[in-house]
């Protein structure tokens, strides 16, 4: 398969300070040291989003990566692809999520977007096998990880029933900074507008409030997320 990823080296992560919901074992393309020499964000949102919250996720990240900060997501259409464009363009660092084993891409038509992640010097990163299809239940195991490595999520545009409230989930469970901008910005927004009312979410409504949530997160202690024990 002329666009399938080469598979990169197990690394054994610390459950304790990763994640304790985290496998034993995940697989990485090169470059996953930029976890711990940054901070990282996941910045997620829904594949269905308007034209406005295409605009915000590639400010978002943009901006993100002009911080020195590491974007975090799962390469998904919509919201998290253009989060990563966004953090590309300014020559920041990403961090990309699969659902599959890390020689397949998904989805087929972000590859360029994976690869542009790897050329500057971001990484690739899955829990599963070389060949692992994706699956339904897979995309919500991704999302444990997006959050877990994560000092914040930032959710920008979901509605309640979307995929990206699981990770903003286990952002709760896991005491990640969660944050969205403000649903009344946005069109697809019902999911922001729970996290607002029943996760207390901090509100992104101004380029001041997503420094200040910046600001929150610049000043979480540091800790080593990942030992690399490799195999």
């Amino acid at each position: 398969d002329e666009t399938a990823v080469p598979a990169g080296q197990a690394l054994a992560v610390d459950r304790e300070l990763f994640s304790k919901r985290v496998t034993e074992k995940i697989k990485s393309m090169p470059n996953i040291e930029i976890i711990n020499e940054y901070h990282n964000i996941a910045v997620i949102g829904s594949r269905k989003c308007s034209l406005k919250g295409r605009k915000i996720s590639y400010d978002t990240g943009k901006y993100l990566a002009e911080k020195n900060v590491n974007v975090v997501n799962g390469l998904a259409l919509g919201c998290d692809a253009e989060a990563l464009k966004g953090a590309l363009a300014a020559g920041g660092k990403c961090a990309v999520v699969l659902p599959c084993g890390i020689n397949e891409i998904y989805p087929k038509s972000n590859q360029w977007i994976a690869e542009e992640v790897l050329k500057q010097g971001g990484c690739l990163i899955s829990e599963y096998s070389e060949g692992t299809r994706p699956e339904k239940y897979r995309f919500v195991q991704r999302d444990r990880l997006q959050s877990g490595m994560s000092q914040g999520v930032l959710v920008v545009e979901a509605m309640e029933k979307s995929g990206t409230m699981h990770t903003a989930e286990y952002a709760k469970k896991q005491n990640r900074r969660l944050a969205c901008y403000y649903h009344g910005l946005l069109k697809y927004s019902t999911g922001n507008n729970v996290l607002e009312n029943l996760y207390q979410a901090a509100v992104i409504k101004t380029n001041e409030d997503l420094e200040n949530y910046l600001c929150e997160i610049a000043d979480i202690e540091e800790y080593t997320q990942l030992s690399f024990d490799f195999v």
